[in-house]
């Protein structure tokens, strides 16, 4: 099984890391920095990174530069921070009380919420020109978007292989492209055949059978 390097997992947001504390002015702090990681997702998603500028990020957010200078020492890294936030709401691992079948379910609408017309999905685009274009900004991109959701993926497969959910003959990162790949074309198709809201419960009517862990046979 293909191992990726291994991301950090205390690693947090810039918003996170800015709201730390109880001190005075918290919340109004929290607001200020959700203004400002909005406002550059939009102007990002819009405009690119090379357009995107510090001032307009401010003028949207309706903060000053000096707000958010105390908070990020240029673009790029709020830029990085921003981007990171599109993980905020992947549903984590709590199969304490949920089946893998479940939590399948819940990762695969997670994924058609990011269809073409999303924020998520305007930003997809430009992620993979600068593949090539900026190297550098999409290798952060990676790290800190892709590999954590990648991880938490298969670290839900892997859960599931082990409680007797999944079958343990078929290679993790092959699963990982049966699900991801089909929601993904379905997300950036010009011309679907099958609803958004739907695509999920449909893919699952067809993973699922192969995904799952046979019954053990009855003893005798």
């Amino acid at each position: 099984m293909k191992v990726d390097r291994v991301v950090d997992s205390e690693s947090t947001t810039a918003v996170a890391a800015a709201c730390e504390g109880r001190r005075p002015g918290r919340p109004r702090e929290q607001r200020a920095n959700r203004a400002i990681i909005d406002a550059t997702l939009e102007l990002f998603a819009e405009d690119g990174y090379h357009a995107l500028s510090m001032e307009a990020v401010a003028t949207k957010a309706e903060v000053s530069k000096a707000t958010i200078y105390r908070r990020w020492a240029g673009k790029r890294e709020l830029v990085i921070d921003a981007l990171a936030t599109l993980n905020d709401d992947f549903p984590q691992l709590a199969l304490k009380d949920r089946s893998t079948q479940e939590w399948l379910l819940m990762a695969l609408q997670f994924l058609a919420n990011r269809g073409a017309d999303s924020l998520a999905g305007r930003i997809m685009p430009r992620m993979m020109t600068y593949k090539i274009s900026q190297p550098d900004l999409y290798a952060e991109y990676f790290d800190r978007v892709i590999l954590p959701r990648r991880r938490w993926m298969r670290e839900m497969l892997l859960d599931g292989i082990k409680r007797g959910e999944l079958r343990g003959d078929v290679d993790i990162e092959v699963m990982l492209m049966a699900i991801v790949g089909p929601v993904l074309l379905q997300s950036h198709s010009v011309d679907r055949g099958v609803a958004d809201a739907d695509v999920p419960g449909e893919l699952m009517k067809i993973l699922w059978p192969g995904l799952r862990a046979e019954p053990a046979p009855a003893a005798r």
